[in-house]
């Protein structure tokens, strides 16, 4: 087989535009994907120390939510409380940009869970048992 390096190879343009993007990373999320959950409850995340603490959002349904970074030295901890929301489902989206970034755009880190949020459940009408005849 034969290969063409120019295929293979990135300018040099292109090789400094990746570096100068490393995207914020996040993980774990609490309460757990599809948990569910009352509204208004505490939840929880962390982000990767190359975020930007002051550019970390999170928010459900179009709502956004206060946050509160705690600089953990290899990480950030995130903390916010969930809005009153109606049942039923929600994701919760979080973003942050890089705080190395050297892109006008800031290098957006995203990522997010869902949640199944506590309510009164539409009652379904009872089958009635047939009878016999």
């Amino acid at each position: 087989m034969v290969f063409s390096s120019a295929a293979l190879a990135l300018s040099p343009d292109e090789e400094e535009r990746l570096k100068e993007c490393k995207r914020p990373k996040f993980r774990d999320f609490v309460p757990e994907q599809k948990a569910e959950v009352d509204a208004g409850v505490d939840i929880a995340f962390h982000v990767s120390h190359n975020a930007d603490p002051f550019t970390v959002t999170a928010e459900a349904r179009g709502e956004k939510m206060k946050v509160n970074v705690v600089d953990k030295k290899t990480f950030y901890l995130v903390t916010a409380k969930l809005p009153q929301l109606t049942p039923g489902f929600a994701r919760i989206h979080v973003t942050a940009k890089s705080a190395e970034s050297k892109l006008e755009s800031g290098c957006l880190g995203q990522d997010g869970w869902l949640l199944k949020i506590k309510g009164e459940e539409v009652a379904k009408p009872a089958e009635q048992p047939a009878t016999a005849q």
